[in-house]
């Protein structure tokens, strides 16, 4: 909105100036009311440069926060209201070797279960620390370590954090 606003406010001051210098002094003003385009001509560009940021912004803000990678591979992560974190088990199976849905509910109980949206099969970070840290190959330490580091740590100290709307 306010982007809409300096837009506006630019261009009819632009107008105004032109106009009154063309009104009074005819071809002249527009001579002598050109620097006061090339004044608000600046910020003009500055804000339509910005739009694709800006509608980058507002195109990828209900994933922000909840994208992960992980070695180039997308990770499936939803992080609940107690912060805890469940990644989908298909992609656990991209980076390790991960038992199946029924062997995982036996394994480590309570910590594997169908949920998000579309509901798929996930297991919680504390789960996957439990199958996978008995496994001595590096790159199942190496996402282990991504994924308490990366994934679970930061979502732990988001609930941590006072929501905006608890500020005020």
């Amino acid at each position: 909105m306010k982007l809409a606003l300096d837009i506006a406010f630019a261009a009819a001051l632009s107008a105004a100036v032109l106009y009154g210098g063309w009104h009074w002094f005819g071809p002249f003003g527009l001579v002598f009311g050109a620097p006061i385009l090339a004044l608000l001509g600046r910020p003009v560009v500055e804000i339509l440069t910005s739009l694709p940021r800006h509608a980058r912004h507002l195109a990828l803000r209900g994933q922000a926060g909840r994208y992960h990678e992980f070695r180039g591979r997308s990770m499936d992560v939803h992080v609940d209201a107690d912060a805890r974190c469940w990644i989908a088990t298909a992609d656990v199976r991209k980076i390790a070797a991960l038992p199946t849905e029924a062997v995982l509910l036996r394994l480590v109980p309570g910590q594997c279960r169908e949920l998000g949206r579309p509901a798929t099969w996930r297991i919680s970070s504390d789960g996957a620390m439990q199958v996978l840290g008995k496994s001595t190959d590096p790159e199942v330490t190496k996402f282990l370590t991504w994924l308490e580091r990366e994934v679970a740590l930061p979502a732990r100290n988001r609930r941590g954090r006072p929501l905006a709307l608890e500020k005020r």
